[in-house]
């Protein structure tokens, strides 16, 4: 995104750090590489996008941040042993869970998911659909971009169809099918 609006006045993003700033999160789609710390505990995972609030005189607070990822472990259903445990100990889903959860302490105002069921078993992807839509309805923006079509239909409020790097088609979400955006992801148009 070069540039747009936010909060109905124009906005350009020049930075990861200032797109955060403005309440923007991303939970991308290689979540190994770019979205979690594998081999670091929960309760690090979840703290790590957080403001300054576990940050007091530049000393970290260590037991406000685990007290934090207890929080959200309950309020998003991670399955884990506590928040010491390792990430990499944690199905795909829960690690999803968690790339998620570090967002929720600033309280982003749009979240950016980017095919975030890729690697992530039928029961978890319920379960995601079932957060990402409890985020929507808490007033969150939600940018879900993905090639699964029927994830889209039954899931967004709007459907934007991508080709050859620019949107073709703008379609209702209640009204769009899998072979509509089938047809229009491949360069169709409508007969």
């Amino acid at each position: 995104m070069r540039s747009g609006e936010l909060r109905g006045k124009p906005w350009q993003p020049t930075t990861p750090a200032d797109a955060v700033a403005a309440g923007i999160a991303l939970v991308p789609e290689e979540r190994l590489k770019e979205g979690i710390f594998i081999d670091e505990p929960v309760a690090m995972n979840l703290s790590i996008s957080a403001d300054d609030s576990f940050s007091r005189w530049s000393l970290f607070n260590h037991r406000r941040a685990w007290r934090w990822a207890q929080e959200i472990i309950s309020r998003l259903g991670v399955r884990t042993t506590g928040p010491a445990q390792t990430l990499r100990r944690l199905s795909g889903g829960n690690q999803q869970k968690v790339a998620i959860g570090k967002w929720l302490r600033n309280d982003a105002d749009v979240l950016i998911f980017d095919e975030p069921t890729k690697g992530v078993d039928v029961k978890a992807k319920t379960d995601l659909f079932l957060l990402i839509d409890q985020l929507a309805r808490e007033g969150k923006g939600v940018i879900y971009a993905s090639g699964e079509f029927a994830e889209l239909v039954g899931l967004c409020d709007r459907i934007c169809v991508l080709w050859d790097g620019r949107i073709v088609a703008e379609l209702d979400g209640r009204k769009a099918s899998e072979e509509t955006l089938l047809l229009y992801s491949t360069g169709g148009a409508p007969a």
